[in-house]
């Protein structure tokens, strides 16, 4: 008997009523989602980390051998199918490229937010569990990843604020910048590629991010102009000399963390810049607004606040109590419209006698 003359086998369909609710439950509470979300996130970041989102960049679709060039071919292939099931990848030919989705998924805001959770506080919330019980504490046994963190929020900075930033300046008719916190610089750096005028100097306490800073500003060509220094943002007297000159000084995301010891704590940082800012000098602080909400991941914002044991930001108007208890006073606010990260940067002078 030939395989075509075998018979079918018979399919028995059983019905069972709480199986299916239970299964029908799992998926109406989005949990098949969630899975996919965390995998395929995850699977973004090993697409940059591998080397191949830069191939994928290039013009042209990418044959399949050149895209897993250096990898392991049978994991590589298994992978390349499953971004293609996901719709991040397009496969034909034997080649292949990102789709629209894969390209607006692999964009540096959307990478650089991933980073940010995933890279930067993944050690945290890993860890969600001991830091709730009491049995690991933040800064001892669990910590963020600071190189991670400088460099996404260092994407996120240069691509949401440095309008704002520059708006503020040549309000001004600023030409000098000292940038408080300054990562590994990519702020002052692209002010600098944007205006061939401007100079101005980074002050950060990590040495490792200097470095990398100096070094992108060198690649740069601004290196004569974005001047980058080992200094205490919050102690003036360990700045270098250049930066008395500055007309604005700014800060982006370095202030909230001090509420972890009480508002007094903010206030008497924010007063040791009051006698530091003489004649038009400006203090401009960036930071973020907490509204309790799931905009712009607002409630993942606060917790990995939480976890880590930070001052939890606050909305302008518990900023602009702060401020009045300041010997500073807030003469203008900008925030971006409509879309990006909730931010306030606030406008800072003296208090006039």
């Amino acid at each position: 008997m030939s395989v075509t003359d075998r018979a079918s086998p018979e399919v028995v369909e059983l019905w069972d009523g709480e199986r299916i609710r239970g299964w029908q439950d799992y998926h109406l509470a989005g949990v098949a989602d969630l899975i996919s979300a965390v995998n395929l996130s995850q699977a973004l970041l090993a697409l940059v980390g591998s080397g191949m989102l830069d191939r994928l960049r290039q013009d042209g679709p990418c044959p399949r051998d050149a895209l897993l060039d250096g990898l392991n071919p049978e994991v590589g292939a298994g992978f390349l199918r499953y971004l293609s099931v996901c719709g991040v990848l397009e496969e034909f030919g034997g080649a292949y490229r990102l789709t629209r989705r894969g390209t607006m998924l692999t964009s540096d805001i959307a990478l650089a937010r991933l980073g940010f959770y995933l890279e930067a506080y993944g050690p945290v919330t890993r860890a969600m569990t001991d830091l709730l019980t009491g049995s690991a504490r933040y800064g001892v046994d669990v910590t963020r990843a600071p190189a991670a963190l400088g460099r996404h929020s260092g994407t996120v900075s240069t691509v949401s604020y440095l309008p704002i930033v520059r708006r503020a300046m040549a309000g001004r008719s600023a030409a000098r910048l000292i940038d408080l916190g300054c990562g590994t610089g990519s702020l002052l750096i692209q002010l600098c590629q944007a205006d061939p005028e401007l100079t101005g100097v980074g002050l950060d306490i990590a040495p490792e991010a200097i470095a990398a800073a100096r070094e992108t500003a060198d690649r740069a060509g601004v290196g004569d102009r974005a001047r980058f220094a080992v200094a205490d943002a919050f102690d003036p007297a360990t700045w270098p000399d250049g930066c008395d000159g500055a007309e604005v000084i700014c800060g982006i995301g370095v202030l909230h963390e001090h509420f972890r010891d009480g508002d007094g704590r903010v206030v008497e940082l924010l007063d040791r810049y009051a006698d530091i800012l003489t004649g038009d000098r400006v203090l401009l602080i960036g930071e973020p607004e907490v509204r309790y909400d799931n905009r712009e991941n607002d409630s993942d914002f606060f917790l990995v606040h939480v976890l880590t044991a930070q001052g939890i930001p606050r909305d302008r108007q518990g900023w602009l109590a702060v401020f009045g208890r300041t010997r500073l006073q807030c003469g203008r606010l900008y925030t971006s419209a409509v879309a990006g990260p909730r931010t306030c940067f606030y406008e800072l002078t003296p208090e006039k006698e």
